[in-house]
């Protein structure tokens, strides 16, 4: 792997496994590693599901775009993004002009599997909704620079796929 500038930006839907695979990513290629969603409760000091409830996805999303803009310039960084990140139009235009985005692609009901009783996915309320916007995503998923294949894959072998890309 040669020296990149920039940033890795992990993209995906919910469940697919972009926060375990980013700091396996990180450790392996000798890079920093952020979660996106973790900056977000570290600035907003409260829990993505009580932004939701109580602000509205329309505010998370702004803040969201804030704190990834306060990334530019930092190269060497692998960023998990959050499960919407990349469908946010700005958001994806600032990740295309900073780095890289990589779609870690992973069937639904796999997706689905991993999220399974989580409280903290406020946009996961069932399974038909979580299908709706799962398909509405795929597109911009789709436009993702790099894709990697990560059904079946262990989290450590989808990293080292990613960092053969890289």
């Amino acid at each position: 792997m040669g020296e990149q500038p920039g940033a890795v930006f992990l993209v995906g839907f919910m469940g697919a496994g972009k926060s375990t695979v980013g700091r396996i990513l990180a450790r392996l290629i000798g890079w920093d590693f952020v979660d996106l969603d973790e900056l977000i409760v570290a600035s907003e000091r409260r829990g993505i599901p009580e932004i939701f409830a109580r602000e509205g996805e329309a505010y998370f999303r702004r803040v969201e775009r804030g704190i990834l803009a306060s990334l530019r310039g930092r190269a060497r960084l692998i960023v998990a993004c959050g499960g919407g990140t990349y469908e946010n139009e700005e958001s994806r235009l600032l990740i295309e002009r900073m780095g890289r985005a990589v779609w870690i692609q992973v069937p639904l009901r796999q997706a689905l599997a991993r999220c399974a009783g989580g409280e903290e996915r406020p946009l996961l309320k069932d399974d038909a909704l979580a299908e709706a916007l799962y398909r509405r995503r795929l597109p911009t998923y789709r436009a993702a620079g790099l894709h990697v294949d990560a059904d079946g894959l262990s989290a450590e072998e989808v990293a080292e796929r990613i960092a053969g890309l890289l």
